[in-house]
């Protein structure tokens, strides 16, 4: 099958998100999203590793993501600190350590 599925990889803003989504999403992730969030989600098929479009697709929806992140960190004056602060408390939750 020919062509790249551009279903598989979507940024969203949460503030967008319709009907039962947020809550279904908040039920997955463990905790509450506010409006001002986005969430980024990419689906892989098991034993098979994305092509370079897909990994293109990916690596610009993040490269999209972080400019809208430095954005409203310049606009609401927070800082590079609370910043790296917030996206190490967030990879905690994501991969808790073991053992």
């Amino acid at each position: 099958m020919g062509g790249m599925d551009h279903s598989r990889i979507t940024v969203e803003s949460v503030a967008n998100l319709q009907g039962n989504g947020k809550r279904l999403l908040e039920d997955l992730l463990g905790h509450r999203l506010e409006d001002n969030q986005q969430v980024f989600i990419m689906v892989l098929s098991p034993g098979t590793e994305p092509d370079e479009a897909a990994r293109r697709e990916a690596r610009l929806g993040v490269e999209a993501t972080f400019r809208k992140t430095e954005a409203y960190a310049a606009e609401h004056d927070v800082s590079d600190d609370a910043s790296d602060a917030a996206i190490e408390e967030a990879m905690r939750q994501v991969r808790p350590r073991k053992g």
